[in-house]
């Protein structure tokens, strides 16, 4: 199961929302920094980032050191939770955000189910306001690709992962440690 196919539901949805005005173009990005970020990834999701990464040749020591230094900043690795499940989420600046005019940085192709289901509901959108989490959508997603459930269970076991779901800066550290 590739990459894309696992985010199409979610980009095609992404897009139809832009052909329609609802988009991200005039937002200075509230929903990419700690004023509302508290994205969170499974290790199959940080997978395919952490792959992109390295295959476009940004996974290096600058960007590994921004991402321990979004880790340190917003206590990120200080989870009030178990791993399995967190009962508190930590909001926090992605560090593949560029601001307003750039952007995100990671493509729609591997960026997190959650950042793709994040979208305006309004044109012209300027302030975040209108934006949410299709969480039906995503739900949908879910059911369709439920093998990742046992995706993730193996990279779990396989790398002996003691998490679900981490901050993306966080997964990708860890993620690297533990040998994907």
């Amino acid at each position: 199961m590739q990459s894309f196919e696992r985010r199409q539901p979610l980009i095609s949805e992404m897009q139809r929302l832009a052909d329609e005005g609802k988009h991200c173009a005039a937002c200075p990005g509230h929903c990419c920094t700690a004023v509302a970020n508290s994205m969170q990834t499974t290790p199959l999701e940080t997978q395919d980032v952490l792959q992109y990464l390295r295959e476009a040749g940004r996974w290096n020591e600058e960007l590994k050191t921004a991402l321990r230094a979004s880790v340190a900043k917003f206590r990120l690795d200080q989870i009030p939770g178990n791993g399995k499940r967190s009962y508190l989420r930590r909001t926090y600046d992605c560090p593949f955000f560029a601001g307003k005019n750039h952007g995100c940085t990671i493509p729609r192709e591997v960026k997190p189910y959650g950042c793709l289901g994040f979208n305006p509901t309004a044109t012209n959108e300027s302030e975040g306001k209108s934006c949410g989490s299709d969480q039906s959508l995503l739900a949908r997603r879910e059911e369709v690709w439920d093998e990742e459930i046992s995706l993730n269970k193996s990279l779990r076991e396989k790398h002996k992962l003691w998490w679900d779901k981490l901050p993306l800066p966080l997964a990708l550290l860890e993620a690297e440690q533990a040998g994907f």
